[in-house]
């Protein structure tokens, strides 16, 4: 479809698209004036690792395992975004705020008046017009809060960076603010309490088995003493010294695992496998330590045995008991360095009332859209009728069926326009088009002379008396004489277009109540008659098929030089095809947009079996921009 044909559609629909714009603008604009208007308001803040935090930790001993990176993975980003909205946080808002909400009674009471009495009697208590909110509502937006505005909370990423936008909505701007600001304070609260927990989790444990080390310790100074005071002081040779450097190792190297066990449960949970596996290790050593004992000390004797274990004893134990007393330190330390690694870099302010970015709806912003979708909609909505209208509209319309002359167009009058060219200003536009198709049919009969000529249309009120009324004038104006006779006895309508009293007609003159010369009526046109209908008939279709009209015809044919008979419709009636026959052709008129083309091809089938000759199509009240231009000019 080229352009000019869709500008044409456009054109000749434009009351759809008219109507459809006005329609969305009228009910957009509307809601959002009668919507009670809300307001956001938006705190940001920044994930980011300390690095204080990473130094302050490396100067108490725990720089293992720390990292000096201080962004922040996507996995990271994912879980503080989910973390910010989370019912803990939201309820704490909510109880800190005291944030409520305005029932739907009170709404539905505000918008109808009178509807408390009626409430009150169904017994709904009238005066309880807010609660509280829940977190749910808080952090749900549905599709009723643009109906109701209610506060809800919102997350988001802002652009591709490391910032979170917490923001918050609601009517009351400074609540905005304060709902936006809490959440954040609170989040960034809860966050510190959780990095703190994983502190006070290896705390409590090393709380836990220290006092069980120091009591081991103790125990094993109690018994090299106890052992002293029994026993003299032996002096261990090389050999035994080396068996017992060998056991030492083993203890050592227990020690240090139980080292790293405590320094592993500082960043992990005990079921982490980094945990596990430091726990199997320890349990390999001790049974190592275990069968190494009983290979080596079998060699000793018996009191150098007992005094070399108890020795071992108080240096395991004490090690192990003095790096318990570290960690507590250092963890102690841990705990109360810790920092958040979120931080808010943007408080929320409250938005001003007329401040259009921040409040919703946007009045100038949804007439803007208004228009927009109405526009889309409207052109939408014309295209799809265009698509489902099977109705003649325009001459390639009438073109496209074989065998059709069109004749040309008329354009759709105003009411203040004049019905007849002769009581028109010479530069009338319709003038111009009468003359068009008055020399389009003198080019389609050009082999033949043209003295006789029905006038019909497929439905009613489509224009053919009409368009009737102004051929003959047109050719009255040329100098011939030339006579209409109002064949149409069921709905007659020459008479209007020329002021002409009621009296004889047609039916007189076939029933022989009145002479043929009697019933010839002159206009004010010169060389212009007109025969009209007179009565109207109960049986019309009798007299039209009588001998005695078509005498008729053949002798006004000797009297003037063109005789136009006006028809009634060709889907109405059989008396168009019948004057059809009588005459030299006949003219179908068409009102644009009213007949379909499955009727127009009944009717063209209909006058090919008739043998009748089909002078051409006059396509009539059609709407176009190059008419319209026509007519502004004349008008201008």
């Amino acid at each position: 479809m080229e352009l000019k044909q869709i500008l044409e559609i456009l054109w000749r629909r434009k009351w759809i698209i008219f109507n459809t714009l006005f329609a969305i603008f009228f009910t957009i604009t509307i809601v959002s004036l009668l919507i009670i208007p809300w307001y956001d308001s938006t705190t940001k803040i920044l994930l980011r690792k300390s690095s204080a935090s990473s130094s302050a930790l490396a100067s108490i001993g725990l720089s293992s395992g720390v990292s000096a990176n201080t962004t922040v993975s996507d996995t990271d980003r994912a879980d503080y975004l989910a973390l910010s909205v989370v019912r803990p946080v939201a309820e704490k808002v909510i109880s800190e705020l005291n944030v409520k909400r305005e029932r739907t009674r009170a709404r539905v009471m505000r918008a109808v008046p009178g509807l408390k009495p009626i409430l009150k009697f169904l017994g709904i208590d009238i005066n309880a017009t807010e609660e509280i909110m829940t977190s749910e509502d808080l952090l749900d937006a549905s599709i009723l809060s643009y109906i109701f505005p209610k506060p809800y909370v919102s997350v988001d990423q802002y652009e591709e960076t490391d910032i979170i936008e917490i923001t918050a909505t609601s009517p009351v701007p400074e609540q905005a603010m304060q709902i936006a600001n809490a959440m954040a304070s609170i989040f960034i609260t809860e966050e510190l309490k959780r990095v703190k927990e994983d502190y006070s989790g290896a705390r409590e444990f090393i709380d836990k088995n220290i006092a069980k080390a120091k009591v081991e310790y103790l125990e094993a100074l109690n018994a090299v003493k106890e052992f002293k005071e029994k026993e003299t002081v032996v002096n261990l040779d090389t050999e035994i010294t080396n068996d017992l450097q060998l056991i030492l190792s083993f203890e050592t190297l227990l020690r240090d695992l139980y080292v790293s066990l405590e320094e592993t449960r500082t960043k992990y949970n005990k079921d982490h496998p980094a945990v596990i596996d430091i726990e199997n290790k320890i349990a390999k050593a001790r049974e190592l330590l275990q069968k190494e004992n009983e290979v080596e000390m079998m060699k000793l004797p018996k009191k150098v045995y007992v005094y070399s274990y108890l020795n071992l004893a108080v240096t395991v134990t004490q090690d192990i008991y003095n790096s318990l007393l570290k960690y507590q330190y250092q963890l102690g330390m841990a705990e109360s360095m810790a920092l958040s690694n979120i931080y808010i870099v943007e408080p929320a302010i409250a938005p001003k009332t007329d401040d259009s970015k921040h409040r919703s709806p946007a009045i100038i912003l949804n007439m803007i859209i208004a228009i927009l979708l109405g526009s889309a909609f409207g052109i939408g909505a014309a295209l799809l009728v265009e698509y489902l209208d099977d109705t003649i509209k325009n001459p390639e319309d009438i073109k496209a069926f074989k065998g059709t002359t069109f004749l040309g167009n008329i354009f759709n009058l105003k009411k203040k326009d004049p019905r007849l060219i002769s009581k028109a200003d010479p530069r009338f536009p319709l003038r111009e088009f009468i003359r068009t198709i008055r020399n389009s049919i003198k080019y389609t009969v050009l082999d033949k002379t043209l003295k006789s000529i029905v006038i019909t249309s497929s439905v009613e009120q489509e224009g053919k008396s009409f368009f009737t009324a102004n051929l003959a004038v047109s050719v009255a104006n040329e100098g011939k004489k030339v006579i209409i006779i109002d064949g149409d006895m069921r709905r007659p309508g020459i008479s209007n277009y020329f002021n002409l009293p009621k009296g004889l007609g047609l039916t007189n003159y076939m029933v022989g109540d009145t002479e043929l010369k009697d019933i010839q009526l002159k206009t004010d046109v010169e060389g212009l008659s007109i025969i009209p209908t007179g009565p109207i008939p109960t049986d019309p279709g009798k007299l039209i098929e009588s001998n005695k009209m078509h005498n008729l015809i053949k002798d006004m044919v000797t009297i003037y030089d063109l005789v136009i008979i006006d028809t009634p419709p060709v889907l109405v009636a059989s008396d168009a095809i019948i004057f059809g026959g009588w005459t030299d052709g006949s003219i179908m008129i068409i009102q644009s947009g009213k007949a379909s083309r499955r009727h127009f091809s009944d009717i063209l089938e209909l006058i090919k079996k008739a043998n009748i000759n089909l002078i051409g199509v006059v396509l009539n009240k059609v709407v176009s921009r190059k008419i319209s231009y026509y007519y502004y000019t004349y008008y201008k």
